[in-house]
Formats: C-alpha cells, sequence, structure tokens
C-alpha cells in the first residue's frame, strides 16, 4: 500500500505515464485516460472548470478529442517528487483541416495515495497547462 510517506519508485511512474501517453492520450483514448484516475480524481485542463470522477473525465476528454484528427507528445521533460509528477512535453496535433500545430504543454499530477486494483499509479489530481489558441486559430 502507498502512503502520503512513501516515495513511488520512480520507474513504475515513469513507466505508468509513457503508456498513459502512448496507449491512450495519443489514440485519442477519453476511456483509458479517465482508467488512470482514482474513482474520485479529477482533472482541471487549463481554466476550464474541474472534471471528478472517471465517468464525467471520459465525456470531458472525448468532446475534446473531438477538436482534432490526431495529437502526439513528444517529452521534454519529467520531474517526480514524492507523488507529484511534472511532465512537460512539445503536443503536435493535426487539425480537421489538415494543418499541424505545435504547442508546449505541462501537466501535473497528484498521484493517489493508493494503487489502482492492478497495481500501477492512479491520479488523484491532473492539472493541465497549454495554450490552445493556434490549434483553433482560423
Amino acid at each position: 500500500m502507498l502512503t502520503a510517506e512513501t516515495a513511488l519508485a520512480r520507474d513504475a511512474v515513469m513507466r505508468w505515464a509513457k503508456d498513459l501517453y502512448s496507449n491512450a492520450v495519443d489514440h485519442k483514448d477519453a476511456a483509458g485516460f479517465a482508467a488512470a484516475f482514482a474513482p474520485d480524481g479529477w482533472v482541471q485542463f487549463g481554466n476550464w472548470p474541474r472534471t471528478t470522477g472517471r465517468e464525467a473525465i471520459t465525456v470531458a476528454i472525448a468532446q475534446f478529442f473531438a477538436g482534432f484528427q490526431s495529437l502526439a507528445h513528444r517529452s521534454v521533460g519529467t520531474w517526480l517528487d514524492g507523488r507529484t509528477l511534472v511532465l512537460e512535453a512539445e503536443v503536435t496535433y493535426v487539425r480537421h483541416d489538415g494543418n499541424t500545430v505545435t504547442v508546449p504543454a505541462c501537466t501535473i499530477f497528484r498521484l493517489a495515495g493508493e494503487p489502482s486494483p492492478a497495481g500501477l499509479p492512479q491520479a488523484k489530481e491532473c492539472r493541465i497547462y497549454v495554450d490552445l489558441t493556434p490549434l483553433y486559430a482560423p
């Protein structure tokens, strides 16, 4: 069992994050993204309202994913301090008009104190910071 005082194994957390992005996010799998959260976990995307619970996260992220053809993350940096994981990335979006836009992004996860039933880390909190103006510009 993980506790607030338990340091998570860096390799396991980094593998969890890599798998989350390569297997769910970069495939526009909203349910896969939401499955990485504790049942009462939440995500706040920029200045959007906080979305709590896996079902609500799935709906919100699916709506976001519908706004473009595809996306891909390139890791720029990763930091783990206790249960706080910070991911810096360049995100390349392919818009519905076929144009490509790359923007910097930062995601901060606060991991839950309990692992998932599969023994994996779970996100308790997620804050995503990115300026999407270029993605939606004419």
